[in-house]
């Protein structure tokens, strides 16, 4: 990212990183010590931005995408998360609540993090590790579990608001400032949370979401294979029906797409990364044995060929 030194008055570091092309690597750094990996989801070029703000030990990160993605690994270990959605054209999906525009999001510390986020999404994510949390008032057992709280929630809009004027702050913001308006904040969270006796999260597909970690898995450990969706339901000891709905209700896509996509992920990874750009070897050892087939899949999701990827590793900024 590119950062504007704090100034000597005490202001927020702010840093900004223009994104030109999906590249998994790069979007890992969307929420400062978390470890998150990403898959692109929807056809076509990927465009995004990330900025992030600094204020001690006290950070703010917020994002937008062109294309729809899947977020899923692990939130920091030493702080509490709380995301806003500040913009959303349709609902997404967090852990198996659904999500919507002006949402508000609470996550404990070192909490798993499984993301469908719709293009345009523009989300941020504050992270208060222990010592700010005591600072505020407030308790690590207030957040024991990831929860949603839908906009029309009695406090959760202001408190999106004031996330929102946090990650406003532009140069000349002075941190003093910013600290009062997390201070209020703090003080309605605590309300919120403690008036949630259990309506804050929107209905919850949590226990399907396993069902999408194991095909993950199955495919990732078997990726070179010819893999069929009747012997992966198999393997995962489910029903095809049973595993078709569930795509269909977390990621909006079938099982069949979403093998392709991860295969199609972990040959442009090789590409981005490795050494090796004979693209018909690594398209095999991702399981594409058909290179036509490949190329015109590989071009549909990612708005280049394989080989322009090839020939642009180690040049990409």
């Amino acid at each position: 990212m590119n950062t504007s030194p704090a100034g000597a008055m005490g202001e927020p570091v702010i840093e900004r990183l223009a994104l030109t092309f999906f590249d998994a690597e790069q979007l890992a750094t969307a929420i400062r010590e978390a470890s998150i990996e990403h898959h692109q989801l929807e056809a076509g070029d990927f465009r995004g931005e990330l900025r992030g703000l600094l204020a001690g030990p006290i950070s703010l990160n917020s994002g937008r995408y062109s294309r729809m993605l899947r977020a899923r690994g692990w939130l920091p270990e030493g702080a509490v998360v709380l995301g806003a959605i500040l913009d959303a054209e349709r609902d997404g999906c967090i852990n198996g609540y659904r999500f919507g525009a002006r949402d508000l999001v609470c996550y404990p510390a070192g909490a798993e993090l499984d993301y469908l986020l719709p293009a345009g999404t523009h989300w941020t994510a504050l992270q208060l590790p222990g010592t700010v949390l005591g600072e505020l008032g407030l308790s690590a057992s207030l957040f024991d579990r990831p929860r949603v709280f839908p906009a029309s929630f009695p406090g959760s809009a202001r408190i999106v608001n004031r996330i929102a004027r946090l990650a406003g702050a532009r140069s000349g913001t002075r941190v003093a400032d910013w600290h009062a308006e997390l201070g209020a904040l703090a003080a309605e969270l605590m309300l919120v949370v403690h008036n949630d006796q259990g309506r804050g999260g929107r209905p919850s597909y949590a226990e399907r979401m396993g069902l999408l970690r194991t095909f993950e898995r199955l495919v990732r450990e078997r990726i070179d294979e010819d893999l069929r969706i009747p012997a992966l339901c198999a393997g995962i000891g489910v029903a095809q029906r049973t595993l078709e709905q569930t795509f269909r209700d977390q990621l909006g896509i079938s099982p069949r797409r979403y093998l392709t996509i991860l295969r199609l992920h972990a040959a442009r990874d090789a590409l981005l990364r490795g050494a090796d750009v004979d693209i018909a070897s690594i398209a095999a050892r991702c399981g594409m044995h058909h290179p036509g087939r490949f190329a015109t899949e590989y071009r549909a999701l990612f708005g280049e060929p394989p080989s322009a990827t090839g020939r642009a590793n180690g040049q990409r900024p």
